[in-house]
């Protein structure tokens, strides 16, 4: 059902596609119910181009002072988006885009991340020609023809329209994690143990259960991601394996668990250890015993008889 509060949301909810001085933005408005706050958010990276037509190189040297970097695109669902942004123009000049090569045999290559990709069809119809042996640059058609939103191979010194991006991913943007842009959505990829939209949570384990005899004592009651516990066993009780245990990146306590054991029963364990190894030893030397003794008996000469007998007349 529809509500007052509903309808009222949707006009005070403004969304709209703003151009400033050549750049480009999707900017959200959201005016609140109970308050005169006004909140403006832009989601992932934002597109930019000039006003005035300059060389490749020229062109990045514009993005890099104004924004962040020359476009980079990364999919073809980023390039259709970029396409659907930017002014249609009649005629060349067309807009560079950040991919280029320095020699002919050399593979095409987009700035700053080092990617080779290229869409199966991104080039325009017999495009990349190398006409003139060093077309190293590539603008990008944005027209109605048949050629929108392909690209093609240029000379570096022939002046296009720069086209740029400005990043949303700060050096506080995640606080345990990379922040990854794509398009309309900025996204925190955590480090192992860390969670949370901006990767500031811990991972937790769960308290570990206290063994019979003995207790967990967790340092300033922290069981979170790389932090230990440590066992206790009451007195005249013996721990047997390593007294700590770790929180790891999944919320598992790491290794085996060790154990707390009276005395009385450590000392029969041990004294049982014992009298196994005393019999095994004992059987041991027991059968090398027989083995010599046997050994030594066959060596002894057999003593012999002398086949021809004395016979007295």
């Amino acid at each position: 059902m529809v509500t007052f509060i509903d309808i009222l949301l949707f006009f005070l909810l403004d969304r709209q596609l703003v151009t400033v001085g050549g750049s480009l933005k999707m900017k959200w408005t959201l005016i609140l119910l109970f308050g005169s706050s006004l909140a403006v958010t832009t989601l992932g990276w934002t597109y930019h181009y000039s006003n005035k037509a300059m060389d490749w190189a020229q062109a990045r040297q514009f993005c890099q002072e104004n924004y962040t970097d020359m476009v980079v695109i990364q999919s073809q669902r980023e390039n259709d988006h970029l396409v659907s942004l930017l002014p249609n123009r009649i005629s060349s000049p067309y807009y560079w885009i950040g991919i280029t090569k320095n020699h002919k045999n050399e593979t095409w290559r987009w700035i700053g991340n080092n990617s080779t990709w290229i869409g199966n069809q991104s080039w325009a119809e017999d495009e990349p020609n190398n006409n003139y042996s060093n077309e190293f640059c590539v603008e990008i058609y944005v027209n109605k023809g048949k050629n929108r939103g392909k690209w093609n191979d240029e000379k570096c010194s022939n002046p296009k329209y720069a086209v740029c991006y400005k990043s949303q991913c700060t050096e506080s943007s995640c606080v345990r994690g990379t922040c990854h842009e794509t398009i309309e959505n900025t996204t925190c990829l955590c480090e192992p143990g860390f969670k949370g939209d901006r990767c500031q949570t811990a991972v937790q384990c769960p308290h570990p259960s206290d063994p019979l005899n003995g207790v967990y004592s967790c340092r300033e009651g922290n069981q979170t991601f790389n932090s230990t516990c440590q066992l206790k066993c009451h007195l005249f009780v013996l721990v047997i394996g390593s007294s700590a245990i770790t929180c790891g990146a999944t919320g598992v306590w790491s290794g085996p668990r060790p154990t707390c054991t009276i005395y009385k029963q450590a000392l029969m364990a041990v004294s049982g250890c014992g009298a196994v190894s005393a019999f095994c030893c004992i059987c041991l030397c027991w059968m090398k015993h027989r083995k010599r003794k046997k050994l030594t008996q066959v060596r002894q000469p057999e003593e012999v008889t002398s086949p021809f007998s004395e016979v007295q007349g």
